[in-house]
């Protein structure tokens, strides 16, 4: 490699050995580069001139070199995994979600140039209903779209009157989602459904059989449709009521 890089050098009007690393560590970094993003562009330019020399480069460290001519885009995938594994559990669920609202403004022909726009309410919305969880309150949102958007998978536009903003949807996610998402939702929502199942049979076995009602002593109880009387008992007097305890404060969470 540092051979190939000394003869790439060498020729001339090519860049400087230190701008193929800082390529390198771009694309490293932020997993995609995009053409229309004036930070990516030197970057970009400099690994589509030399695309045989960073594929190769990368595939001798487990990475596949992926090139996009029609979107302007070069970025890197696992060689046996992808990459929304690497991310968080959460983050991974915004992301099925955002790559079915693109599919979705694709068939409706709303893409412009390779991208979908989507209202974080629609995406939150999808979350909710489809996964069957609590929206995170907006400080967390916003951080989950922050961190999407630096893995090159979304841009963030102008806010709207509810305060959140308007999502660019990218290209890129088809490549780190895969094409089976419906799939991957299905079993994720299916699981969920059998732990449920699982706590409440646990729930049920901790609780053991149910015992028939058996006649005590103390004040009359009810059985039935009838109270039965027993001899009273003297007791103490019951105590006082708890004093009221002020309610708690409402949480942050996102409301439709």
């Amino acid at each position: 490699m540092l051979r190939d890089l000394r003869q790439v050098c060498e020729r001339p009007g090519q860049a400087e050995p230190a701008d193929f690393r800082a390529a390198a560590a771009a694309l490293l970094r932020r997993q995609f580069l995009l053409l229309e993003r004036i930070g990516d562009r030197d970057a970009y330019r400099l690994v589509v001139n030399h695309f045989d020399y960073f594929t190769n480069l990368f595939d001798a460290l487990g990475w596949t070199l992926h090139r996009d001519d029609t979107f302007g885009l070069v970025g890197l995938l696992p060689g046996e995994a992808e990459g929304y594994r690497h991310l968080r559990l959460v983050d991974s669920l915004m992301l099925l979600c955002l790559r079915l609202l693109y599919e979705e403004g694709m068939e409706r022909f709303e893409a412009r140039e390779g991208c979908v726009f989507a209202q974080a309410e629609a995406l939150l919305g999808r979350y909710e209903t489809l996964l069957k969880r609590k929206r995170p309150l907006l400080s967390d949102f916003r951080e989950i779209l922050r961190r999407l958007r630096r893995y090159s998978l979304i841009e963030m536009q102008e806010e709207t009157e509810d305060g959140l903003p308007v999502i660019r949807i990218l290209p890129t996610i088809r490549l780190v989602t895969g094409d089976q998402v419906q799939t991957r939702i299905a079993a994720y929502v299916g699981a969920l459904a059998t732990q449920d199942e699982t706590d409440v049979e646990d729930e049920s076995a901790a609780a053991g059989p149910d015992e028939p009602d058996r006649p005590h002593p103390g004040p009359a109880r009810e059985h039935g449709t009838e109270l039965e009387e027993s001899e009273p008992e003297a007791s103490e007097p019951p105590p006082a009521p708890p004093a009221p305890r002020e309610a708690a404060p409402a949480t942050g969470e996102m409301t439709p």
